[in-house]
């Protein structure tokens, strides 16, 4: 009887019902990039926390909007930075520069390229040359109030810790890093470095399961490779699974004489939730936990890899760490037929999407098996081929998500 294999969507619900919560901690905002925060945010203050000016020029009160000057009060400038209480009358004017706060009675600013000064009974008269539109300040408040939500839960970007910092948050609460194992297998691979041999091919997958790991806020950790032999591959899963929350291992997965993975790993008390799924590439990947610990035992071509990284890892990943994972997919047209063999797999194929116009579409892109890394020199997107389809004719429209 032949085995059968799951559908993906039934492998990633599995996946998903399977996420822990690795904990939490508290950091400086200053070590903050690529963090995820716990909770939205909210305002410490309101922004500004004073009117301010939005430019360099005079505040004045605008008593009429005909009147063109105003006597200038030189007693000092309002800088950015300054709190004294400064009183201006009726009639006169202060220079200002951009940021700093607006006195109590003023309520307008003329830019100062819009004016010219002159002396007139022993006082400086500033002429307005040009009507204002806007009065140029920025009111208190105006962007943001105290208790408004200013981050929802997220990955922290550049411009995110602008934010907190803005906001005065010196310290921020987020989920703690997730200790990861990267280990790869194969008497055939060499590591980056060294001098190929006959037979053997460069360890492409743990530098890139290292990296899209450390990407999602992962502690990643390459414990190296191991030859297809039985207690080298048990010594060092042991070892991974003691120390890490998520242990990845690419290559031994499948049926072969020589892969000892699936069997070390059960002999290691891995429970298995699954192994084989009906998706292509990737069809051997097992995925199973030890208590809080979870393992991706992934298949050992690179395209394979990271297919089944992008499918199934990386939503346990995301979810782990409080983030809803966003696997819905696009619709764009395809801009030559599509033909397959195999069509009891869901596949997944590497294409490079483009906008024609405001159109989204898909080119083809050289691709001829899973072990073809450099298909991704082109790609950005991932076209979803349905079970049972085997051609799609140019103009259809389909399933892509980007990369």
């Amino acid at each position: 009887m032949g085995r059968t294999f799951l559908h993906p969507n039934e492998a990633l619900e599995l996946v998903l019902n399977n996420c822990e919560d690795y904990g939490n901690e508290k950091i400086s905002v200053l070590d903050s990039y690529n963090r995820v925060l716990i909770n939205d945010i909210y305002a410490l203050n309101d922004d500004p926390p004073f009117s301010k000016s939005s430019m360099d020029g005079y505040a004045y009160k605008k008593e009429d909007e005909n009147k063109e000057s105003y006597i200038l009060n030189d007693d000092k400038v309002i800088y950015a930075g300054l709190c004294d209480k400064i009183s201006i009358n009726s009639g006169e004017c202060i220079k200002i520069m951009t940021g700093a706060m607006i006195p109590d009675n003023c309520n307008a600013v003329q830019r100062v390229e819009w004016t010219e000064e002159k002396k007139e009974n022993n006082k400086i008269i500033i002429n307005f040359t040009k009507k204002e539109i806007s009065n140029n300040i920025i009111k208190k408040g105006s962007n943001k109030k105290s208790g408004d939500k200013i981050l929802y839960k997220k990955f922290l970007l550049p411009k995110d810790i602008a934010i907190l910092a803005g906001f005065g948050y010196s310290n921020i609460e987020v989920k703690k890093k997730i200790n990861t194992a990267v280990i790869s297998t194969g008497n055939e691979i060499a590591n980056i470095g060294e001098t190929l041999k006959d037979g053997q091919i460069y360890d492409a997958n743990a530098p890139m399961l290292v990296s899209r790991t450390s990407a999602l806020s992962c502690s990643s950790k390459f414990y190296g490779k191991v030859d297809d032999d039985e207690k080298e591959i048990r010594d060092l899963l042991s070892k991974a699974l003691k120390e890490n929350d998520i242990i990845l291992i690419s290559g031994g997965v499948s049926m072969g004489d020589f892969d000892y993975v699936h069997k070390e790993l059960i002999n290691l008390g891995v429970k298995q939730i699954f192994h084989g799924i009906a998706m292509k590439p990737g069809k051997p990947l097992f995925f199973g936990k030890l208590y809080k610990k979870a393992v991706f035992a992934l298949p050992g071509n690179t395209v394979s890899s990271f297919m089944t990284f992008e499918i199934m890892v990386k939503p346990y990943i995301l979810k782990c760490l409080g983030l809803e994972y966003d696997n819905n997919y696009t619709k764009a047209v395809l801009l030559e037929d599509f033909k397959r063999k195999d069509t009891e797999r869901l596949e997944y194929v590497p294409v490079k999407l483009v906008y024609d116009e405001t159109r989204l579409s898909i080119q083809l892109i050289k691709y001829n098996n899973s072990s073809m890394i450099s298909s991704f020199s082109e790609a950005n997107g991932i076209l979803k081929i349905d079970i049972g389809v085997s051609c799609i004719n140019k103009g259809s429209i389909v399933d892509v998500r980007f990369l």
